[in-house]
């Protein structure tokens, strides 16, 4: 019986030039078949301002890590990790969920069931060396590419816990 594939999957500049680059990661991380990795990369596949969203946040924040979510898996579009503390344990985490046309809403009000699962999606996340750490505290954000890109622009605010 074929494993699950994971929940996230690491995102970057250069990989977006790729037409299909989950099947790229799948069969590179996972050892997937590239026949494999191919069906299962639907899962990752970027819609809408999604791909645009990603993209301007790797140009413009470079602290920050971005990991696609398993679209079937409910944890949400994204999980981004500002890496510019040190300490895994103190990095500021949030999870989004992108929403066209939406205002920001903090604690994932508007998304419905699809950050249900985000707290599996930060756990993969932690057992990745050297990303965050286990039992970090995370934020749960919706909200349109723009609101979405000024809140993480803005960073951790004092108002946050650390």
């Amino acid at each position: 019986m074929p494993r699950e594939p994971p929940i996230v999957l690491p995102v970057t500049l250069r990989l977006l030039g790729h037409a299909n680059p989950w099947a790229l990661l799948l069969a590179k991380e996972e050892g997937h078949s590239l026949s494999t990795a191919s069906l299962l990369s639907e899962r990752y596949a970027l819609k809408s301002d999604e791909k645009p969203f990603v993209r301007e946040l790797l140009s413009r924040k470079r602290n920050m890590w971005v990991f696609r979510c398993d679209q079937r898996r409910f944890a949400g579009d994204f999980v981004v990790v500002d890496m510019s503390e040190p300490c895994p344990a103190r990095r500021w985490v949030v999870v989004l969920d992108l929403k066209l046309g939406a205002p920001l809403v903090l604690g994932g009000g508007g998304a419905g069931i699809q950050l249900t699962q985000a707290q599996q999606a930060v756990d993969a996340l932690a057992a990745r060396p050297g990303v965050i750490a286990p039992g970090i505290p995370y934020e749960l954000a919706t909200g349109d590419k723009a609101t979405i890109l000024a809140f993480l622009r803005a960073g951790r605010h004092p108002r946050r816990p650390e």
